[in-house]
């Protein structure tokens, strides 16, 4: 059994993402899922860390079903220890593109808004400073972005700490930082898990500025770690599903979270797997379908279906 680290000079955060948890209220549900997330929390509260941070995809489709951002914020506010969380792309839509139907859209990030507050944030805990933000807003043009970006330049200007954590859902590189702007028709899932260039070099530079010695990503649900620049790039695991595993020698699909122990002259990093994996089925289609065309009445929970309906005229 994993155990928490815990002398009078060490402590210890969790990170986890992807978790996806849904409803059975909506046009398709995966109750594994849920399930998964429910076995990672326990194991998440036997380890009594100081807090939990939350790497986004907290939902299956928070983007358009508010319940489901209610239901799992009231589910991490039961925690018994602080939890940062920034949103994903199943939350506020995926990096921007004219031609794309699942880009981040100002509605979302509203939506995202008014049940999480804020998705960026920096704090300091025992002379290690924490900061989130949704990096998918980076070429976006919304107005969202114009206040990241006002938010990104001020912390340059935070008092420096001995260790700096950044979290971002997006994966900086698929294979490394140097690595071309993928095209989004010949390399689909490379465009889609990785930050185009500029972006990714835009922050690459922040993070130099900033002193960052760790960054989490997520998006991928496959975990690797490589050092870039001396910094610590971790690609976090899911809890909900795996994917990609094949793409790396060092790749490791294998679903869990990421506990880190913090001593006073490091941080290091333990992938702790889920004790168990759920092999419930449920329905409905996956990827990412638009609005139109989603069928809720194969919803396990006819009363959603009605009042939508109601609330459409229908």
């Amino acid at each position: 059994m994993h155990q928490s680290p815990k002398n009078s000079t060490t402590w210890s955060f969790v990170h986890v993402a992807d978790m996806h948890v849904g409803t059975p209220r909506s046009y398709r549900f995966q109750p594994a899922w849920n399930e998964n997330w429910a076995t990672a929390r326990q194991q998440i509260i036997a380890l009594r860390p100081d807090f939990l941070l939350v790497g986004g995809d907290l939902t299956r489709d928070g983007a358009t079903h508010r319940f489901e951002l209610e239901q799992i914020k009231a589910d991490l506010d039961a925690l018994p220890f602080p939890v940062h969380c920034i949103p994903g792309n199943h939350e506020v839509g995926n990096k921007f593109s004219p031609d794309s139907p699942v880009a981040i859209q100002e509605a979302y990030v509203d939506l995202y808004a008014s049940v999480f507050g804020a998705s960026q944030w920096s704090f300091v805990h025992n002379n290690v400073r924490f900061s989130g933000c949704d990096a998918f807003l980076l070429g976006s043009g919304l107005p969202a972005e114009a206040r990241l970006r006002e938010w990104l330049e001020q912390q340059r200007q935070q008092p420096r700490a001995r260790e700096h954590v950044w979290v971002l859902h997006p994966a900086l590189f698929a294979d490394h930082p140097d690595e071309p702007n993928w095209d989004r028709r010949s390399h689909r899932t490379e465009w889609y898990f990785a930050l185009d260039r500029e972006h990714r070099f835009a922050l690459l530079e922040l993070f130099r500025a900033t002193a960052a010695t760790h960054v989490i990503t997520a998006h991928i649900h496959c975990r690797r770690q490589v050092q870039v620049d001396g910094m610590h790039i971790h690609f976090a695991p899911a809890t909900a599903f795996s994917q990609w595993g094949e793409r790396w020698p060092d790749g490791d699909p294998t679903l869990g979270f990421l506990h880190f122990a913090v001593s006073e002259k490091s941080i290091t990093c333990e992938f702790v797997p889920l004790a168990k994996t759920s092999q419930a089925t449920g329905y409905g289609p996956g990827g990412n379908p638009p609005l139109e065309g989603r069928d809720y009445s194969v919803a396990w929970q006819k009363p959603a279906l009605a009042a939508r309906l109601k609330k459409q005229g229908g």
